[in-house]
């Protein structure tokens, strides 16, 4: 739904499933996160990400942005640390480091939330402070985007 509200606003959007109709499924204990993370890790989801940023810019286009929730926002980060994309938004990040946010140089969006267990508002509240101090990661708007908690 949310691609479709993005797409709705005039932009072209595209959902990739990296994921290849296996998401994680909490409930199937015989399969916990870190035995499928063996599966799907966010290294496997950039490098399937980069293919499909390089078919956009033969297409043209010019500027990407992504967005990633959950697992998919370590994603995002990876391609605004390596500068494929130039706007990044993470929604209840998971896996991603204060050494991440450090690094990334697109503009970028954090969207957390204060019972969120995996991106606690404590580590939010680390990552504004980081890019508090970076203003050329910043969105020129007349108000912080990057973190919502």
């Amino acid at each position: 739904r949310l691609a479709d509200k993005v797409a709705a606003e005039g932009y072209f959007v595209i959902v990739p499933d990296f994921l290849h109709g296996d998401p994680y499924a909490p409930e199937n204990t015989e399969r916990p996160i870190f035995v499928w993370l063996k599966d799907h890790g966010a290294d496997k989801g950039y490098e399937e990400a980069k293919p499909v940023i390089d078919a956009l810019k033969s297409k043209g286009v010019t500027k990407i942005g992504a967005a990633g929730i959950c697992w998919g926002a370590k994603v995002v980060v990876q391609l605004g640390i390596s500068e494929h994309i130039q706007a990044a938004v993470l929604l209840h990040p998971s896996f991603v480091t204060v050494e991440d946010i450090k690094a990334v140089k697109a503009p970028i969006a954090i969207l957390g939330a204060e019972i969120d267990q995996t991106s606690p508002p404590a580590l939010l509240k680390q990552f504004e402070e980081i890019l508090d101090a970076r203003p050329e990661v910043r969105l020129n708007l007349p108000f912080k985007v990057w973190f919502l908690c």
